[in-house]
């Protein structure tokens, strides 16, 4: 990683912009001054935090509660046929997740066509989903990908959570709800606070081939994510200081996600 992240930093100094001139200029702090100011910039920077927030909302809710119930079927299952139904069950979910991002955007985006695809003739419409909802239907696309990673590493916490807690709980007379919030959650919650604090970096830094292969950034600037963004200001423009720059700014801002969850853990053990 040295190489690449160093040289990240010595470009985010220097003007370099190949089809004007050939050399590398000394920039100092313009390039960061250039982001801080260019709107662009800013909207697709909003755009994907807003993107980061609703998708890994979304998974951790909706992959913790999957996990738990998955949990629960699976240690309840008797005999030969039902071992063999858990264990099928307990690996079908992890689909999604093995599928190429790419693959996955393009079997999306034909679902979701406004004239051809199933989700429209299933309702009797003819919605252009990656039009009027384009935002959300890219939240919806990574929510379906990465759920599965979710209730992958958070089935295991729940897996190995001591029986005995749940046989003294009930002896108690604990509900189902209050073994879980007594029990369940407060066992698994590092492990699902980890597991948020990794998918908020995942998610506002590689959030590329859904986007690219859906939407390509619009309507207009709706789903220009800030990796999407980085690309067209390095590849498109060839404007490589600028680039470095947002590039920077973006590794910045996912440490900050990735550190604030990771104190807030250390808070509540304490």
């Amino acid at each position: 990683m040295a190489y690449p992240v160093g040289y990240l930093l010595y470009l985010a100094f220097h003007t370099y912009r190949p089809l004007s001139s050939s050399e590398m200029k000394p920039a100092g702090l313009q390039n960061f001054a250039w982001l801080i100011t260019d709107e662009s910039t800013n909207r697709s920077l909003a755009v994907t935090l807003k993107f980061t927030v609703a998708s890994v909302t979304i998974e951790m809710v909706v992959g913790t509660v999957c996990a738990v119930l998955l949990a629960q079927f699976m240690l309840a299952v008797k005999g030969r046929l039902g071992r063999i139904y858990s264990r099928v069950l307990g690996s079908a979910y992890i689909l999604p997740f093995a599928v190429p991002a790419i693959a996955g955007a393009f079997a999306w985006k034909m679902v979701l066509d406004a004239q051809f695809g199933p989700l429209n003739a299933m309702l009797d419409r003819h919605t252009p989903w990656l039009v009027d909802y384009a935002l959300a239907a890219v939240v919806v696309i990574d929510a379906w990908k990465m759920t599965p990673f979710v209730i992958f590493v958070v089935l295991a916490a729940v897996l190995s959570i001591e029986p005995t807690q749940y046989e003294a709980a009930e002896l108690d007379g604990a509900g189902a709800w209050r073994r879980f919030t007594h029990i369940t959650l407060p066992s698994i919650l590092p492990v699902v606070t980890i597991t948020a604090a990794f998918r908020a970096v995942d998610a506002f830094t590689k959030v590329f081939d859904t986007v690219f292969a859906t939407t390509g950034g619009g309507p207009g600037s709706d789903t220009r994510m800030l990796p999407l963004m980085i690309w067209r200001t390095a590849i498109t423009n060839l404007d490589f200081g600028h680039a470095a720059a947002q590039a920077i700014e973006a590794l910045l801002i996912s440490l900050v996600f990735g550190v604030a969850l990771l104190i807030n853990q250390r808070r509540g053990r304490s």
